[in-house]
C-alpha cells in the first residue's frame, strides 16, 4: 500500500472539513434544537483499502495450467479508493444515558479502489484491476451532548447489513513473454458486513448539520475463483476467499424533514 499517497490525501481531506468547520455560521446548540424527527445524510469519503490476501488451494480443471493441492495465495495492495454514501435517519431527543442522545440509520454505500500491485505465492507478477463494494446496513449512533450550549457534538456508532464485494482483478508473470493477463481473481459475493464509526458534528442551521468521520468497515470471508484467462479462456484453478477490509475519511451533510 502507498503510504505517502495515503497521508496526503488524509492530509488534504483534513484540511477541507477545517475550511468547511470555519467556513459555517455556527451558533449554540440548545435543547429546542434537538427535537425528534427523519433526516437525510449524503457522504463522500476516501477509503484506504487493507491488502487482500485471497487464501486458497488449486484444484486446476482439465487443460488449465496449475499443481492439484498446491496453494493459491493471492496478495493485493490497492490505490486509495472513495465511498459515498447516503441514509435516512431519526433523530432521538433522549437516551437511556443523560449525555448520549440517540440516532437510527439505514444506509447504503458504494466503494471503489484501484488494484496498486500484488503477489501470487510471494512471486514476481504485474497486477493490474480494480475493486468495488456495495453495502446496505441498519446503524445506531450516539451523540455526546454534555452542554446546552454544545457547538461540536462528537458522536459513535456502529452499523450491521449485507455487502457485496466485485473483484476484478489480473495479473500476468514478469518473465519477459507474457504481456496480458494470465490469471484472474473475480467473483461478486455477498457477506455480512459491519462498520464501528466516530466523528463530529457542527451545526450549520436549524436544519442542517456538516459532520466528519472516520470509519472502519469490513465485509466478512467471501468466496472467489482464480481463472486461467490467458487467450480469452476461462478455465477453473482454485476457490479463494478473504475478508475487505477499509477506513475511510469523509465530510456529510444533514437535512432534517
Amino acid at each position: 500500500m502507498n503510504y505517502i499517497h495515503i497521508l496526503r490525501n488524509t492530509v488534504a481531506l483534513a484540511g477541507l472539513a477545517g475550511c468547511m468547520f470555519f467556513s459555517v455560521q455556527v451558533h449554540a446548540q440548545t435543547e429546542n434544537d434537538r427535537k425528534e424527527g427523519f433526516y437525510l445524510s449524503a457522504s463522500a469519503a476516501a477509503e484506504f483499502l487493507n491488502d487482500s490476501d485471497f487464501a486458497g488451494t488449486q484444484s486446476p480443471a482439465a487443460g488449465v495450467p496449475g499443481v492439484a493441492g498446491a496453494p493459491a495465495n493471492v496478495n493485493v495492495e490497492y490505490d486509495t479508493g472513495f465511498a459515498i454514501r447516503g441514509a435516512i435517519g431519526y433523530q432521538f431527543k433522549n437516551g437511556l444515558i443523560p449525555f448520549l442522545k440517540p440516532r437510527a440509520e439505514v444506509e447504503v454505500s458504494y466503494a471503489e479502489a484501484d488494484v496498486d500491485g500484488g503477489a501470487f505465492n510471494a512471486g514476481n507478477q504485474s497486477f493490474g484491476g480494480n475493486i468495488n463494494r456495495f453495502t446496505a446496513t441498519a446503524a445506531l449512533y450516539n451523540d455526546i451532548v454534555w452542554s446546552p450550549n454544545q457547538k461540536v457534538i462528537p458522536y459513535f456508532g456502529s452499523g450491521i447489513g449485507i455487502g457485496v464485494v466485485d473483484a476484478d482483478i489480473n495479473y500476468f508473470p514478469n518473465n519477459g513473454i507474457a504481456t496480458a493477463p494470465t490469471f484472474a481473481v473475480d467473483g461478486n459475493p455477498t457477506g455480512l458486513v459491519t462498520f464501528n464509526a466516530v466523528g463530529a458534528t457542527v451545526k450549520a442551521s436549524k436544519r442542517f448539520d456538516i459532520f466528519a468521520e472516520g470509519r472502519y468497515t469490513k465485509v466478512y470471508r467471501r468466496d472467489f475463483t482464480r481463472n486461467f484467462v490467458a487467450g480469452g479462456n476461462t478455465g477453473f484453478n482454485a476457490n479463494l476467499r478473504d475478508d475487505t477490509e477499509s477506513f475511510g475519511i469523509g465530510l456529510g451533510v444533514r437535512a432534517k424533514f
